[in-house]
């Protein structure tokens, strides 16, 4: 094979697979976001935070949230909703910033094939 067509087939090899870990690594950043709370599962994302903090200035101790399924839950301790929110969030993003950067460091086609168990390592 002509070594012209061999490094294009290899970076096309290796765009999809990067691709790929990249729209993995959202998936598990969006399962890690999810938070149990009051019989209720709420994504934790920039919607809920701001209305978590609006809550907070209005002074609605007892806010009504609707969960991820649709149901609606009163939250009866709107500090401690918020503070666990804002905790999940920030793990969550952090792990995932975290992964993406050695993700993109990856150069090679093998270290980003290898990439699932050097993280699952941590």
């Amino acid at each position: 094979m002509d070594k012209r067509l061999e490094k294009a087939l290899d970076f096309s090899n290796f765009r999809m697979i990067l691709l790929t870990r990249q729209e993995n690594l959202k998936v598990l950043m969006n399962n890690k976001l999810m938070l149990n709370y009051g019989g209720g599962l709420f994504k934790v994302d920039k919607e809920l935070i701001s209305f978590v903090a609006l809550a907070l200035l209005s002074k609605n101790r007892n806010p009504i949230f609707i969960d991820e399924n649709d149901i609606p839950i009163k939250i009866e301790d709107i500090e401690d909703f918020a503070e666990k929110a804002a905790a999940k969030y920030d793990k969550a993003i952090e792990q995932y910033y975290n992964s993406y950067q050695k993700l993109n460091e990856a150069r090679e086609i093998r270290k980003v094939i290898d990439w699932d168990e050097e993280d699952k390592k941590e």
